[in-house]
């Protein structure tokens, strides 16, 4: 599963971007909306590998499941709560798909800095975004999943999730390339601060992306947490009322 998304989900991706944004660029344009050429394959790269990281497709599956069969019961007498239980199973799905995100920054540094402070910094700030957008994403997607106290199909949720990824999260499209009525939806909304800014930020280093990152990154997860608190109680209404 792992080697399927990495070359048939990423590398094949990033191949027709490759073909593509090479056929744009030219020896006149050196940059088309502040990308250059490099920078926009560094983008592509980081973007493709954050989509594949920050999934939270078996967030959904696995807690509708949970729903449907009624097997809620089981996890709620565990010492951690329901929720803890599917943050820890979810980072740790994500330590394989870290790996070749670690591996394209170190690329990306050792070709970019020449001190030792630099990287240090570099890989703080690196980390930091990838808890930040990774804690994000877990929270969005078990929001999502709490719509299973009320919608019987989760294939509805699971269509819902992937499709906003991809609109939203700038995996087609970098924010500042859709038309100007669009730009605020796609630079504010929470698919950015888990995919496009971060990619945006690793591959061009601009700082005020990343202080735009972090206010943005913590104002949603406040907001999430509030939110899933209010659906939590609401569906565990529903579902002990149902004989769940």
């Amino acid at each position: 599963m792992f080697f399927t998304d990495i070359v048939i989900g990423t590398l094949s991706p990033f191949i027709i971007q490759l073909l593509l944004w090479n056929a744009l660029f030219s020896d006149t344009v050196n940059t088309i909306n502040g990308f250059s050429f490099y920078d926009m394959m560094y983008y592509y790269a980081f973007a493709l590998v954050l989509g594949r990281l920050n999934n939270g497709y078996n967030v959904i599956k696995f807690f509708s499941h949970h729903v449907k069969e009624g097997q809620l019961e089981v996890y709620l007498t565990k010492p951690f709560q329901y929720m803890t239980q599917m943050l820890f199973t979810f980072l740790g799905e994500s330590v394989l798909y870290s790996i070749p995100l670690l591996a394209l920054f170190v690329v990306k540094l050792v070709l970019s800095y020449e001190n030792i402070f630099g990287l240090f910094i570099a890989f703080l700030f690196f980390f930091l975004v990838v808890i930040l957008s990774q804690l994000l994403c877990f929270l969005l997607s078990f929001g999502i999943a709490l719509l299973s106290f009320w919608v019987i199909e989760y294939n509805i949720l699971l269509s819902l999730s992937i499709v906003s990824s991809a609109l939203l999260g700038g995996v087609l499209l970098p924010p500042s390339f859709w038309p100007v009525w669009l730009i605020p939806l796609m630079q504010f909304n929470p698919y950015r601060f888990m995919i496009s800014a971060p990619a945006e930020f690793f591959s061009t280093q601009n700082l005020a992306l990343f202080q735009q990152f972090i206010f943005g990154s913590f104002a949603y997860i406040l907001c999430l947490l509030f939110l899933i608190h209010i659906a939590w109680n609401k569906g565990m209404k529903a579902y002990n009322g149902a004989g769940g």
